[in-house]
């Protein structure tokens, strides 16, 4: 007969919670998620040029250069940033490039302002022409099923100050 171990059942129950903090921790919210996620179709700018993709789910982040309202539909030009596990763009210094997002009917420029995150998920559209300044670029475009704006971030800068103090309060008297 086999002997129980005292705390053994709290161990296991303890290790089950973990397991399931990590996992809630590491997964996009559920307004972004999709299955089989293998079917996502990456970020590249190549994606211009593949007619064969359209129509195909896409799921990308990044932050939004400029909102514009259109008659029935809000264009939305993001600046590509990879996506975390938890769904939420990035933050890096490089960017492979840019794509637009059609949304349906009127989201508010000032909420969905430049330098703000935007995590999409829909469907890849005909690529599109523009310019980002002078420059005409051709955008990848996907229609917006699901969309999170995400919170904005406040960075806060910490500093340390060397106390000229310390070093002699932690030397030992000779």
């Amino acid at each position: 007969m086999l002997e129980r171990q005292p705390g053994a059942a709290i161990s296991v129950f303890m290790l089950i919670g973990m397991m399931g903090l990590l996992a809630a921790c590491s997964s996009v919210p559920a307004e972004l998620s999709y299955s089989p996620e293998s079917d996502l179709i990456p970020y590249s700018h190549t994606l211009v040029t593949n007619p064969q993709l359209i129509g195909k789910p896409v799921r990308w982040s990044g932050l939004i250069a400029n909102t514009r309202i259109l008659a029935n539909t809000t264009e939305i030009e993001v600046v590509y940033l990879n996506l975390r596990s938890n769904g939420l763009p990035e933050q890096q210094e490089q960017s492979p490039g840019r794509f637009l997002v059609k949304v349906a009917g009127f989201l508010d420029p000032q909420l969905y302002a430049p330098g703000r995150s935007i995590s999409v998920l829909g469907q890849l559209q005909q690529s599109q022409t523009g310019h980002i300044g002078g420059h005409e670029y051709i955008f990848p475009v996907l229609r917006a099923e699901q969309y999170r704006l995400w919170p904005k971030q406040k960075e806060i800068e910490i500093r340390y100050v060397h106390d000229p103090l310390d070093d002699l309060m932690w030397t030992r008297p000779r």
